[in-house]
């Protein structure tokens, strides 16, 4: 279901119109980019490559950006060919990732399939647990960090690759620290990420996502105020 919302400045009356997008690559190695709808979803889960687009917006550099999030892509299309897909397509600003599924081999730079996906944590009192369940609500339990691990394996390589991908970092570790934790708790490779995108790629400022009672980003008095909102199927 796509969401088409209008908003207005409360000072200086300037609109600003969002939606809930998506993009695919085609078989022809086009890309499209439409609201997502049970339409557009079909046509992208059978392309080459799909993704949300999420719109960030920078108040120091008075620009927006885009965020490709590539959650789909096949085997038919390498992933040098969807980036330069996505930065070819206009002049936007930009930031590009795939999501934490996808994986390549730290040693042979093969794409590898996801083989465990499972939730971890260490809580404040040092004790660390990975097992199948996601935890959602980290503000109500006492991790010093936590997050998802993903596990994989190169067949080529004969590699166990442990992905940790950090959600939640309540004591303010550095990342030096959490690896060093992680490799404690694993006898194979690990490979730590932030999942943040928060910075804007031009300045280095941290981004907003403009939304209701976002400051005007014309006046920067004001605020936004949804004037009208649609969904459609």
């Amino acid at each position: 279901m796509g969401i088409h919302t209008e908003y207005s400045c409360s000072e200086c009356g300037f609109k600003l119109v969002d939606s809930s997008d998506i993009f695919w690559i085609d078989g022809d190695k086009k890309i499209h980019v439409d609201m997502q709808t049970v339409d557009s979803s079909k046509k992208a889960s059978d392309a080459l490559s799909s993704g949300g687009i999420y719109k960030y917006y920078c108040y120091k550099c008075d620009s927006y950006i885009y965020n490709f999030h590539i959650s789909r892509k096949s085997r038919f299309i390498e992933k040098e060919e969807i980036i330069q897909l996505i930065e070819n397509l206009d002049d936007n600003i930009k930031i590009i990732d795939f999501d934490n599924k996808f994986q390549s081999c730290i040693h042979c730079r093969k794409d590898i399939p996801l083989k465990s996906e499972k939730s971890f944590a260490m809580d404040n009192k040092g004790e660390f647990s990975i097992d199948n369940s996601l935890y959602n609500d980290f503000d109500s339990k006492q991790f010093d960090f936590a997050g998802k691990y993903y596990g994989y394996y190169c067949k080529d390589c004969g590699k166990q690759i442990n992905k940790f991908v950090i959600l939640e970092n309540n004591a303010n570790l550095e990342d030096s620290l959490i690896k060093e934790l992680l490799e404690d708790h694993t006898h194979d490779l690990t490979v730590y990420i932030n999942d943040t995108y928060s910075s804007c790629p031009k300045c280095g400022e941290d981004l907003q996502i403009l939304g209701e009672s976002s400051t005007c980003p014309k006046c920067r008095i004001g605020i936004l105020n949804i004037e009208n909102q649609t969904l459609f199927d």
